[in-house]
């Protein structure tokens, strides 16, 4: 006979359910963690963060704790894997490269988590309004926080990222509490998250070092104090403009940028906060007094608050490309870091005593050039930078050209474009070597450059620069007195300067 009553009570009967979906169950699932192997504990709760966030039985309330809570535990594991990852922080058997999937996993599971309690809740009566302002908050906080790594990494950035940032702004802006400043946890608003992360994306990041798109961040915070976001548009008066219901960043205002979605501001006050700011510096204020980091006030850094300051004026002629790029395709050989560099122009035509000695050359792939630089493309793991050095051989008539990196990207699948402006193609090695000293450090003398640089001017690492400083200056067997000039450029490893022959020796 078949059994009805054993049917109907499996059908009402509750599968228990595995894993963490609720607050006691990852209350257990943190203590089991291993202590010692802080990456692994991490990559541990991302999966359960996986789990919980594909789980719709999970009710409101056990949601609304748990993912909080997850969090909170979770942090200061994540901030371990972020000094690993910026070398704050060296742990044996562990690298930057191993940390980042993690890292990056963490804050997309974790924001999806968020969304799934702003959307679960805004679906229920009676709930807390300040819950959902605060996972609002939390949601844009870790959107945002992806954007800028994205930036840092030279990536294109998802589209799904910037669609959950306008959306979440404009869930904030029709809920009243855009502007509501949050204590908890850190005294800002999901207002102040949205417009920093406007103007990092306006910063030109494509053609900014790593560490100095991080500084931006921190510098935002100050700037956009007194930023203010407005519907009706004033031609005369904004600059950019954000489609708060659309999936891209924003952009320059132009003609068809008009509806109710569409959201407008200008840039006066912060291009007038960089202005006192470097009136600060010339004074003598130092970055700390100003509550900033220390490195704001280096050479490089003063040129990037100059930079930010043009590109962000209604004053500033918007750049267009001065020479015609032709298509060039062919591989070339590609030496990069003036430490490399140095060392391969001197063996050039020579035989190396032992491999150790051998500079290897990578083989990227020419794009495109014109009479000032040249596109290229790679596919490879080399960790590059904006303003890096590079070496490039074979890659014209002439035996051997340097350039600087200029613009640095790279796509979701690994593929690198950069754009390079060529500094010299006739390298000459030279030696300086202080007055009161007989230890000399070898450079580069580019005795002449494209029509658009300079001609005669030295590329020197950062440590022995000095503005006016004199050196003996010995080239191809013969030896001069010159005096450093103001850098015409400063980069994190080295200097572009003229200088003035005082007298042949």
């Amino acid at each position: 006979m078949f059994d009805i009553k054993g049917l109907v009570n499996s059908l009402f009967q509750h599968t228990p359910q595995e894993g963490v979906f609720d607050l006691k169950s990852a209350t257990i699932f943190m203590e089991e963690l291993p202590e010692s192997d802080i990456l692994q504990a991490q990559i541990e709760i991302v999966k359960a963060l996986k789990q919980l966030n594909s789980n719709p039985k999970i009710s409101i309330n056990e949601r609304f704790k748990t993912i909080p809570y997850l969090e909170e535990k979770a942090q200061p594991l994540q901030s371990h894997l972020l000094d690993i990852y910026h070398g704050r922080l060296i742990e044996e058997g562990t690298t930057s490269h191993q940390v980042l999937p993690t890292i990056l996993n963490f804050w997309y599971e974790m924001a999806t988590g968020y969304l799934s309690c702003i959307k679960q809740g805004s679906q229920k009566k009676f709930t807390s309004s300040q819950k959902i302002e605060f996972f609002t908050l939390r949601a844009m906080d870790l959107y945002a926080i992806q954007a800028q790594y994205s930036y840092m990494r030279h990536l294109e950035i998802d589209h799904h990222i910037w669609r959950n940032l306008n959306r979440l702004y404009l869930f904030a802006e029709q809920g009243g509490f855009a502007d509501k400043t949050q204590i908890s946890p850190a005294n800002i608003s999901v207002y102040q998250i949205y417009v920093r992360t406007l103007m990092l994306s306006l910063s030109a990041p494509e053609k900014i070092q790593s560490r100095q798109i991080e500084l931006i961040s921190i510098w935002l915070k100050k700037w956009t104090s007194e930023f203010i976001l407005e519907k009706e548009l004033k031609p005369h008066q904004h600059l950019f403009a954000i489609n708060i219901s659309g999936s891209t960043p924003p952009k320059r205002i132009r003609r068809d940028m008009v509806g109710e979605n569409w959201r407008y501001w200008s840039t006066n006050t912060i291009t007038a906060q960089i202005t006192q700011l470097l009136e600060q510096y010339s004074q003598g204020q130092s970055p700390a007094s100003l509550g900033l980091p220390a490195e704001s006030n280096s050479p490089s850094n003063l040129e990037l608050l100059q930079t930010l300051r043009n590109l962000w004026s209604r004053d500033a002629i918007t750049p267009v490309r001065k020479h015609e790029r032709k298509s060039n395709n062919k591989s070339i050989q590609v030496i990069t870091g003036l430490a490399n560099i140095v060392p391969f122009i001197t063996q050039q035509g020579k035989v190396a005593a032992s491999s150790a000695d051998q500079i290897n050359a990578e083989k990227w792939e020419l794009g495109d050039e014109s009479s000032s630089g040249f596109g290229l493309n790679y596919h490879s793991e080399t960790q590059i930078e904006v303003g890096e050095l590079l070496g490039l051989n074979h890659v014209t008539n002439h035996p051997f050209t340097i350039g600087i990196v200029r613009r640095f990207h790279r796509s979701q699948e690994g593929f690198v474009s950069v754009g390079v402006e060529t500094l010299t193609q006739s390298p000459i090695i030279v030696e300086l070597t202080p007055l009161l000293s007989e230890e000399s450090t070898t450079c580069i003398y580019a005795p002449e450059g494209p029509s658009s640089n300079p001609a005669r001017f030295l590329i020197i690492p950062q440590v022995i620069f000095a503005e006016h400083r004199e050196y003996k200056f010995a080239a191809q067997g013969k030896n001069y007195l010159i005096r450093l000039s103001p850098a015409l450029e400063h980069t994190s490893s080295f200097v572009l300067a003229k200088f003035t022959v005082l007298e042949k020796l």
